[in-house]
Formats: C-alpha cells, sequence, structure tokens
C-alpha cells in the first residue's frame, strides 16, 4: 500500500517509520525545508508519562479567568476575535470536570506509557542518537502544602502503574547537586525515574534519514493546499508542486491539521496554543 503522510514533524516521521517497517510504501509531505523545523523543532522533549494530566481540570476555568489580569498562572487566556478560540475553549470547558479529567489523565497515561515502550523499541532497533536523557524528572516544591497536594495528585497515576518517588530536599540534592544553593528554598518533590528527555528534531531527522535510506521518500519544501475527494474518499493531496496520490492518507500537521481537513468537510477540536515558560 503507498500511504502518503501529511507533516513532516515527529508525528509524521515515526508514522511513516512505523508504516514502512509494516512493508508500506511511504511518502511524507513536509513545507519546510527540512522535516523537524516547526512544533518539532522547539517543543521541551519529554517523553514524560509522570506528567500525563490533562489541562482540562477542575481547577482549569478558574486559572483561565485569572489570566485575564494576572501574568503568573500555569494556564493564560488572551481574548481574540477569532471565533474558533471561543468554540474551542467551550469543548475545553466541558472536560473541565472532575471524572472526566480523571478518566482523561488515565487514558493519556496509558497512552504516554504505550508510546514509551515504542519509542524504547525503535532506539534499541536503529540505535539513534538524540541526547536522550533517562535519569527521570523531578518535579518539586517550594512549600509543604503544595508538596502534600502533588503528592496526593500523582496517587492517581501511581495507581495506574507509574512509578513515583516522594524526596526530602536533601534527597533532592543529593541527585541533582546543581539545587544545592537554593536547598532551603525546597520543601521536597517527586521524582519520576522512568520519564526521560531528548532533543525531539535531533531523532526525527535520525528517524527521517532511516526512512530514506530503504526508499522511503520524503518530500520537503512542499506545502499542502488542499485535499480532493471522490467517492467519499480522498481522491489526491494537492500542493504546491501538483498533485500527490495514493491508497491511504494521514494527517499529521499539528495545529494546522484542521485547516485542511476542513476542506474536505471535517472539524477537528485543535487550536493553536503557545506555551509560555
Amino acid at each position: 500500500m503507498r500511504v502518503i503522510v501529511l507533516g513532516g514533524g515527529v508525528v509524521g516521521v515515526t508514522t511513516a517509520y512505523q508504516l514502512q517497517k509494516d512493508g508500506h510504501e511511504v511518502v511524507v509531505l513536509e513545507r519546510q525545508s527540512q522535516v523537524a523545523a516547526e512544533t518539532s523543532w522547539g517543543n521541551a522533549g519529554m517523553i514524560a508519562p509522570g506528567h500525563s494530566f490533562v489541562w482540562s481540570s477542575p481547577r482549569a476555568p478558574l486559572i483561565l479567568l485569572k489570566s485575564l489580569v494576572l501574568k503568573d498562572q500555569a494556564l493564560r487566556f488572551k481574548l481574540s476575535a477569532d471565533p474558533t478560540l471561543y468554540s474551542w475553549s467551550w469543548l475545553f470547558l466541558m472536560e473541565c470536570t472532575a471524572e472526566k479529567a480523571r478518566r482523561n489523565t488515565l487514558l493519556k497515561h496509558r497512552l504516554a506509557v504505550y508510546s514509551q515502550s515504542v519509542l524504547h523499541e525503535v532506539i534499541a532497533h536503529e540505535q539513534i542518537d538524540y541526547d536522550r536523557n533517562d535519569r527521570g524528572i523531578l518535579y518539586f516544591y517550594r512549600s509543604q502544602q503544595a508538596l502534600d497536594k502533588g503528592v496526593e495528585h500523582m496517587r492517581l497515576l501511581e495507581s495506574d502503574g507509574q512509578l513515583i518517588k516522594v524526596l526530602d530536599r536533601d534527597a533532592i540534592v543529593a541527585l541533582d547537586p546543581s539545587l544545592a544553593s537554593a536547598r532551603e528554598k525546597i520543601a521536597g518533590g517527586i521524582h519520576c525515574p522512568t520519564d526521560e528527555t531528548g532533543d525531539p528534531a535531533k531523532f526525527t531527522r535520525a528517524l527521517a534519514a532511516k526512512v530514506v535510506e530503504r526508499c522511503g521518500e520524503i518530500r520537503t519544501g512542499t506545502t499542502i493546499t488542499g485535499i480532493e475527494t471522490s467517492g467519499g474518499g480522498v481522491a489526491q493531496v494537492l500542493t504546491d508542486k501538483g498533485s500527490v496520490k495514493g491508497d491511504a492518507y494521514v494527517l499529521a500537521l499539528g495545529s494546522y491539521s484542521p485547516l485542511i481537513a476542513k476542506t474536505v468537510g471535517i472539524s477537528l477540536p485543535i487550536y493553536r496554543s503557545r506555551v509560555i515558560r
């Protein structure tokens, strides 16, 4: 089967790799001059099942409301003339119940654990170097009250099999000596030893090279302009370099996916967000 993958970020390239591994012919379409040049270049690179809590929690509406006047909130909402923002926001708010937050968090955690296991299979088989750090991720707190709430919060993931270690300030400094100067400002923390980090762009580009080595095709500098349908299915993808046909198609354009999906009458509940650090 010839499969056309729309998007050359980490999701598009890993999808192409797995499809190729299953024996399919793959073609990846990417508008930038190389893969992983947008979101997959600038994201945090965390492979962290221990960080699986969804944003749509019962606390989120108040946090977003406060963010209109306060600039130190974990989530921020900025008013916009874009009506899509408000339709998406309504869907988001509908998920902000305790029951839905619990369900969505557990689903996300299970997906994250599975994804991490597949990642480990890939790097073991391909010997890819992407500045991997598998020492775990440490979440530390500045007050005992915040630590207690954090531990209570983390018990949900622990009940789903997530390994966590609650550390006092001395154990935190022993784990990460660079925090010694801030020792007295740390009440304690939670260490997720199975969490890890890496360079997502470096990983994606190395994996893309493997795809090309095995006769996969990655067309960079190719902007997708639309999708043409026929008989209830996709007939071809339209680009600025001509049309591309396949037997199946994968949409992996991140926040741009709704724009393309809309051209064939599909509404995706995705809105562009900006992470502020």
